[in-house]
């Protein structure tokens, strides 16, 4: 079955389905996390010459993306002569993306690292990049293998122009009228195990010491908010130089930071329990004596399977709240003077950077 029927079984009906059903999961979740890191690190890379910033520009990159898949889906159901050239261009092009995240994984850890995750083609629960990638390259085959029929060939009549033209219309209005994620309501934390023995200690009278200059000049941190947003893409070029507490991203912090953190030299971290590169910056400058307080802030979307041991004896530590999508990259490493940020390393084979930092 290499001619007419293999064309319309591969190019017209299971590559377009199969399109439509992972472009359908994307609009479902809306999770910028969920892309594979190529596409994820090309929009944020496009973000500074777009007019719209952060979240925005996300929530319209991911609607594009959306799209334009659509389209491509209508074009292979309604114009039999371009059926066959797009479905191999999107296979190809999906091929490459799969491989551009196999191959990192598989050199840092070999064939069981590279099988990890999602490749987010079928949002979180999808099948990992491995299997993806199986699957994308048999069906390439059968595309290549796949003739239409001579007729097909002629330039595309009316009808194929106008149907693929309102599956278009049809598809970028579903896109574009699908509403925006909903805020996140913020659920207040369980107290802490200190906090808990602390209640059942017989309770004394409390005292407030005497204000001073030195206790009136430090800033209290703000109160947590009630809502978030649905995820966060923070630009931590422009935070250099800021106050911590001004970032939106920092009000999510739980338990609050120390009372503190607004006062003289702090290290503040930004980690996953899962992440190697965040597991040898802690190891290596963290694990001793801390002669400058550090906090250190894990976010919660790693698989606490996968957690690796907090080498950091002495850290203060919190997380940022569950709920909201944190699209970032960890370790981030920031350095505080009286609650403004003096020096900033999003990159962690920054070497000198993360010496400047984590200097006393």
């Amino acid at each position: 079955m290499r001619g007419p029927r293999l064309h319309f079984l591969i190019c017209r009906l299971v590559v377009p389905l199969w399109l439509l059903a992972g472009a359908s999961y994307k609009l479902w979740e809306r999770n910028p996390k969920l892309l594979p890191p190529p596409v994820l690190n090309t929009v944020l890379a496009l973000d500074p010459f777009i007019w719209l910033d952060g979240a925005a520009w996300m929530d319209s990159a991911l609607r594009l993306i959306v799209s334009t898949e659509f389209i491509l889906v209508g074009v292979m159901l309604a114009m039999p002569r371009l059926a066959r050239p797009v479905c191999i261009a999107v296979l190809a092009l999906f091929c490459t993306i799969l491989l551009s995240v196999i191959v990192p994984e598989f050199q840092k850890g070999g064939f069981a690292q590279a099988w990890k995750g999602s490749c987010g083609c079928f949002g979180a629960s999808g099948p990992n990049p491995v299997i993806m990638l199986g699957i994308d390259a048999v069906l390439l085959a059968l595309a290549l293998l796949a003739r239409p029929r001579p007729s097909t060939v002629a330039l595309p009549r009316l009808f194929g122009l106008g149907s693929a033209g309102i599956l278009t219309l049809l598809a970028v209005s579903v896109v574009s009228f699908v509403p925006d994620r909903t805020a996140i309501v913020i659920e207040d934390a369980p107290p802490s195990e200190g906090s808990k023995a602390a209640e059942a200690l017989p309770s004394t009278p409390q005292v407030d010491p005497p204000m001073t200059a030195a206790t009136t000049s430090v800033k209290a941190w703000p109160a947590r908010p009630t809502t978030a947003q649905p995820y966060y893409i923070p630009d931590f070029v422009k935070w250099k130089g800021a106050r911590l507490d001004s970032q939106e991203i920092a009000l999510l912090i739980s338990p609050p930071p120390p009372d503190d953190i607004n006062k003289g030299s702090w290290i503040v971290m930004l980690y996953r329990e899962d992440c190697d590169h965040c597991h040898e910056i802690l190891l290596n400058h963290f694990s001793g004596n801390l002669p400058i307080p550090v906090l250190a802030i894990a976010i919660p979307d790693t698989d606490p399977a996968a957690a690796l041991e907090m080498p950091c004896g002495q850290c203060q530590l919190r997380k940022l709240v569950k709920g909201p999508d944190y699209v970032l990259t960890t370790p981030v490493l920031l350095r505080l003077q009286d609650g403004v940020i003096q020096e900033l390393v999003t990159d962690h084979a920054d070497t000198d950077g993360i010496q400047r930092v984590t200097a006393p």
